[in-house]
């Protein structure tokens, strides 16, 4: 018969978890190579030891917070194409999933763009280029389905990285200008421009 739980204590599974968020709810007002497991235990309301009975080592709990980014991305863009059929509302949709995540939780671009300022990034890196190439290949996906609309451009490959770069550097913007401006609006004007950008090259071919 299984042990019900003392009351007010947390299940193993529900306090790694509540570790994940405090760690990513901190980085977004702490630089991530000042943020210690010590601060870390003192917001949660437990002793730094006890982060390690959950997580063997740092490098272990920087990993679950990349994978947790990367599950919370997957489901986004999920959603957000669920009720879309044509390729090109399915490639915005995308965007703005992405978009709309980081919005929701800034801690993302500041793990983007932590290179060389984490001690487990040789750890955390394979995660960060697997939610890189996951979204590049969706994106791929729509952009050759879109064919008929935009291929006569770039390439679909190049049209990808040319949206990632848009997508990155209005992030990177966003976070130097401290938020100061909706991030999901101004992206999407951007994306709109490129696909009309994208679109006239199309045009401009067959003319």
């Amino acid at each position: 018969m299984e042990r019900a739980m003392p009351p007010g204590r947390k299940t193993a599974h529900d306090r790694r978890a509540e570790i994940v968020e405090t760690t990513l709810r901190l980085l977004t007002f702490t630089p991530v190579e000042k943020l210690s497991t010590a601060r870390i235990a003192e917001t949660v309301g437990i002793s730094q030891a006890a982060i390690f009975r959950h997580f063997p080592t740092k490098d272990a709990l920087w990993g679950a917070v990349l994978e947790a980014v990367e599950t919370r991305a997957i489901d986004a863009w999920d959603a957000a194409t669920a009720d879309e059929a044509r390729p090109l509302a399915r490639l915005r949709a995308i965007l703005r999933a992405q978009l709309s995540l980081i919005a929701a939780v800034p801690a993302i671009p500041v793990l983007i763009f932590s290179a060389g300022r984490i001690a487990a990034e040789t750890a955390i890196r394979p995660v960060h280029q697997r939610i890189m190439q996951g979204l590049r290949k969706r994106l791929l996906v729509e952009l050759r389905a879109a064919a008929t609309e935009v291929a006569a451009g770039p390439s679909p490959e190049d049209a990808v990285d040319l949206f990632l770069g848009l997508v990155q550097g209005t992030v990177l913007r966003w976070r130097l200008c401290d938020g100061s401006f909706d991030l999901v609006a101004e992206g999407m004007r951007l994306v709109e421009i490129q696909i009309r950008l994208l679109s006239g090259a199309r045009r401009e071919a067959t003319a």
